[in-house]
């Protein structure tokens, strides 16, 4: 059978966080989530014919603050997953979870309902950093969260930190490294801050002082070097693990494999296809109720040259970079052929080893230009 990444986006948070651009909004009530919950059940029982002949391999539940959600409102919706679609019985099943929401309750009643991997957002360990970025919690909040997380159960755990924050340095930087280190998660994501249009920060974006090129960059290569030393791997530009616990659902973004998508803004890569949902989630109920919610279609992914860019693209976001031998069996043609540019950053920012093409440390933090030289 076809194998699937299934995504399902929740959109409800307690406060938004200032520097957050994705589809997200505070919420109105129990009866607005209820009435999502209704919907996106709805949705997914009404499409589930599309994926008979598929097995979901790997849940996401993101948003938003998908932990928002009450149990029952959440075994509702896991309901409607697992009686309408094909879940493989090892189903990586991810959820996303903000201190502050989660109860002994919920998490006993995610284990029950398969959930086997949380993913914390922390950001900072640094009360000031916190407050800045709009954070609802306190890192003694995050820590009693972690608890409760550890008490149900749960052993493979993700926490999200954050670098490049206004006035940061990198004392302030170790002191969030160390401090999640000693935590021992399996899995850490560690995002650079980006001002983007639409956030409050974007608005204040002025008044910043941001981190220089530079100071930014010794941010990313200290991350990397103390991951390392605690024995986590680098597996994408982002993303460190302990061994065996990568996360599969996100693997299947960057490998350019299938997955669908369910709620506003989420996205579907499904029989060549990309599409998504709008970004409103009254549009999307209401839709929902009427049987008239309709995708809309990004490119056609048949054209040769777009399917190559992306694999390109995606692919060297991984540590493991582009397979040679992968690729001119998928697209008939030697890698440097394609892309002669590639040649021009061989040494500091590009390697050659084991018959593929990758990143280096340094050459992960500047891929976005890199990656518009050698593409375009």
């Amino acid at each position: 059978m076809r194998e699937l990444g299934l995504y399902i986006h929740v959109p409800f948070c307690k406060q938004k966080c200032n520097y957050c651009d994705f589809y997200s909004r505070t919420c109105n009530g129990t009866a607005e989530i209820d009435a999502y919950v209704n919907a996106l059940c709805e949705q997914i029982e009404r499409e589930a014919p599309r994926y008979k002949n598929c097995t979901v391999k790997t849940i996401f539940i993101g948003g938003g603050t998908p932990s928002l959600l009450s149990s029952e409102a959440f075994e509702r919706l896991c309901a409607s997953v697992y009686k309408s679609i094909n879940i493989d019985p090892c189903v990586e099943f991810s959820l996303e979870a903000n201190p502050g929401t989660l109860t002994l309750e919920k998490l006993k009643s995610y284990r029950k309902n398969g959930v086997n991997r949380l993913s914390i957002g922390l950001q900072s360990v640094n009360e000031h950093e916190l407050k800045l970025l709009g954070r609802i919690h306190s890192l003694s909040e995050f820590e009693q969260s972690l608890a409760l997380v550890r008490e149900a159960g749960f052993d493979n755990i993700n926490v999200d930190i954050m670098y490049g924050l206004p006035s940061q340095n990198l004392d302030d930087l170790q002191k969030t490294v160390d401090h999640v280190c000693k935590l021992a998660p399996t899995h850490i994501s560690a995002y650079s801050l980006k001002i983007e249009e639409g956030t409050p920060f974007y608005k204040q974006r002025d008044s910043f002082v941001l981190p220089s090129d530079e100071a930014e960059l010794e941010m990313y290569l200290f991350i990397c070097s103390e991951l390392k030393k605690h024995g986590y791997e680098q597996y994408e530009i982002s993303n460190f693990s302990k061994a065996g616990k990568r996360c599969s659902h996100n693997l299947t973004y960057w490998k350019s494999k299938e997955y669908i998508g369910f709620g506003p803004s989420a996205h579907s890569f499904f029989d060549g296809k990309r599409y998504f949902y709008p970004q409103s989630t009254s549009e999307y109920i209401s839709c929902v109720k009427e049987n008239s919610l309709l995708p809309e279609y990004e490119e056609q992914t048949e054209i040769l040259q777009d399917s190559m860019d992306e694999f390109v693209m995606l692919a060297l976001r991984l540590s493991d970079g582009i397979s040679l031998g992968e690729f001119k069996a998928k697209y008939g043609k030697d890698l440097y052929e394609a892309y002669p540019k590639i040649r021009h950053f061989l040494g500091d920012f590009l390697v050659e080893e084991n018959e593929s093409v990758h990143f280096t440390e340094k050459g992960f933090f500047v891929s976005n230009y890199i990656l518009s030289q050698i593409l375009f």
